[in-house]
C-alpha cells in the first residue's frame, strides 16, 4: 500500500484524539473499521506507530517522527491549495496577507476585515522568508509580515517596500516550570546561557532567516555546542517537548497567543540573539495605498499580543511606528 495524504491525516488525528475510538467518533466510522485502517498504514510505514494501552495510544519513537513529519507535509500541501486559490481568484476587494507564524498576524488579519474596503482576507503562513519576499515580487501577496536578525538584513528584490513594526525583539528561554533552573533564576530575572549547556533543545528547523546561525554562535561564545535534539515545524509539538521536561527551547515574547501555566520564561542576560521585525508589501498591488494604515494595524496588532503574553514574564520591545 502506498502512503496517501488522507493516511497521514489519520496518523495526526488519532495522535492528536489520543485513542482510536476517539478519533474514529471525529472521523464519524467505526472503531473496528479505523483500527483495521491505522494496522494497514504501519505495516506501510514498516513498524508500530502507536502503543495501544486500555486509557488510549501514545505514539512509538516511529509515530512520532511519523506524526512530525505528517503534520509538515500537511501544512505544506494546504499551503499551496491555498496559494493556487489566491493565485487563481483573488477579489479586487481582497488582501492576501502573509508571514511567519506568529501571534500579530491573527490581529493583522482581523483588523484587515473590519476595515470598511475590505470584504476578504486570505492568509498565507510561511517559515522562509525567500519564499515571502518571492510572493510580494511576483503579486500573490499584497502585504507581509517578515523577521530580520542581525547580519542577515534583507534585501528586498524590486517593487516591494518595507516599514519597521518592532525594532527589535528578544529571544527568551522557555522550560517547564518545574525545571530547576526556573527557581534558580526566579529571582534574577534572568538566565545565562552557559547555564543551559547541558541542555537538550527542541526548535524549528534550519531556514534562511539567520536565527540557526546566531543561536549556535551565542552557545559557542557561552562556551558549548547546543544539544538540538529535536525539530518541529508545529508550535503545538515543541511546546509539548517543553512542557514535558524534555527539552528547552527559544521563542519570542509574541511566539504564541498566550503561553501555558506550565511552562516558565527568561530573558537571555545580555540579550545575545534578538531580531527585527517588518512589514513589507507590494508596490504594484492595488492594496499598496492602504501600506501606512496597515503598518499601524501591525503595530497594533503586536501591542496587543505582547499583551497578552507579558503576564508570563517581563517583557522588553521597542517598535517604531
Amino acid at each position: 500500500m502506498n502512503v496517501e495524504l488522507r493516511h497521514l491525516r489519520v496518523v495526526v488525528l488519532v495522535a492528536e484524539a489520543g485513542s482510536v475510538g476517539r478519533a474514529a467518533r471525529w472521523l464519524k466510522v467505526s472503531q473496528p473499521s479505523l483500527t483495521a485502517q491505522l494496522k494497514r498504514i504501519e505495516s506501510a510505514f514498516g513498524g508500530e506507530l502507536f502503543e495501544r494501552s486500555r486509557t488510549g495510544v501514545t505514539p512509538t519513537a516511529l509515530g512520532r517522527y511519523a506524526v512530525d513529519r505528517a503534520r509538515a507535509i500537511l501544512v505544506d500541501v494546504d499551503h499551496l491549495s491555498a496559494t493556487v486559490s489566491a493565485m487563481t481568484a483573488v477579489e479586487s476587494s481582497a488582501v492576501r496577507l502573509g508571514g511567519f507564524p506568529t501571534a500579530p498576524m491573527s490581529g493583522i488579519a482581523s483588523r484587515l476585515r473590519d476595515h470598511g474596503e475590505i470584504e476578504q482576507v486570505s492568509i498565507e503562513v510561511e517559515w522562509a522568508t525567500s519564499v515571502l519576499l518571492q510572493q510580494l515580487e511576483s503579486g500573490r501577496l499584497d502585504f507581509a509580515l517578515l523577521r530580520e536578525f542581525p547580519g542577515f538584513e534583507l534585501r528586498l528584490p524590486s517593487g516591494v517596500d518595507a516599514c519597521t513594526i518592532v525594532e527589535s525583539e528578544s529571544a527568551y528561554a522557555v522550560m517547564a516550570a518545574d525545571h530547576p533552573l526556573a527557581a534558580a533564576t526566579r529571582h534574577r530575572g534572568e538566565i545565562d546561557l552557559a547555564d543551559l549547556a547541558g541542555e537538550e533543545w527542541i526548535g524549528e528547523p534550519p531556514d534562511d532567516s539567520g536565527f540557526h546561525v546566531l543561536f549556535r554562535s551565542a552557545c559557542e561564545q557561552a562556551g558549548f555546542q547546543p544539544k538540538i535534539e529535536h525539530h518541529s515545524v508545529d508550535t503545538s509539538v515543541l511546546m509539548g517537548f517543553v512542557t514535558s521536561g524534555q527539552g528547552v527551547a527559544l521563542i519570542s515574547p509574541t511566539s504564541y497567543r498566550m503561553l501555558s501555566s506550565d511552562v516558565t520564561t527568561r530573558p537571555l542576560a545580555g540579550n545575545p540573539i534578538h531580531r527585527r521585525l517588518m512589514l513589507a508589501w507590494s508596490t504594484d498591488s492595488p492594496r499598496a495605498q492602504m501600506s501606512a494604515d496597515v503598518c499601524q494595524m501591525a503595530i497594533h496588532a503586536y501591542d496587543e499580543a505582547f499583551a497578552e503574553h507579558a503576564r508570563w514574564g517581563h517583557h522588553q520591545r521597542m517598535h517604531v511606528a
